[in-house]
């Protein structure tokens, strides 16, 4: 009796040793592997970024920022430039367009002031003068400019400039009657109103 019992207690240790064998065994597996995947997910997480190299990173981009501002503006200025050059070239050709139309009138006039000078007739003298009015005309309608109708038609203060007024039986109130500087305009657009004289009624 006290041999099998003896055996019996012999094989529970061995049971018990066993039981501990293995969960120390598992327990290490179980560290091994915590280990392992906690160093594999540090190695796919980056680090995070510290205050210097956040300055730094700004920093940069504020520079590059500035250099690409410098560009836009220094672009925009020189676009100016060229639309300012191109603008004056516009005038320039404009002024030497007119001046040159206006060098016939200059010829006609001179020859009328010499003729006069020479003792010409009245007449040739008032030839000289219709050609001048005619190149005068002739500029004037190249650039759409023509005298504005007032004689017989009703007045009309945005290209009638009324500086007198008389009575007359024959025409209505407030038409013009005569038409003492005459008004251009270009286009729509009024260069100088006609001065004129406007009907009133006889009471």
């Amino acid at each position: 009796m006290a041999s099998e019992k003896h055996k019996h207690l012999q094989g529970g240790n061995r049971c018990a040793e066993s039981e501990q064998a293995l969960g120390k065994s598992g327990g290490e597996a179980e560290n091994q592997y915590s280990g392992s995947q906690a160093s594999a997910t540090g190695d796919v997480e980056s680090k995070p970024e510290t205050c210097e190299e956040r300055l730094v990173r700004q920093e940069q981009e504020i520079a590059r920022l500035q250099e690409q501002l410098k560009r836009v503006t220094a672009d925009s200025e020189n676009y100016r430039k060229r639309l300012d050059a191109n603008f004056e070239r516009r005038i320039d050709g404009a002024k030497e367009d007119i001046f040159r139309k206006l060098l016939p009138i200059v010829d006609h006039l001179e020859m009328a002031v010499e003729a006069s000078h020479k003792g010409g007739s009245a007449e040739a003298l008032c030839q000289g003068v219709e050609l001048v009015l005619k190149d005068a005309l002739k500029i004037f309608e190249g650039y759409h400019v023509v005298a504005i109708e007032a004689k017989g038609q009703p007045f009309d203060p945005a290209c009638h400039e009324a500086v007198m007024m008389e009575e007359s039986a024959e025409l209505p109130d407030e038409t013009v009657s005569k038409d003492l500087k005459k008004g251009y305009k270009m286009g729509d657009r009024v260069l100088r109103p006609s001065m004129v004289c406007v009907s009133r009624q006889p009471k």
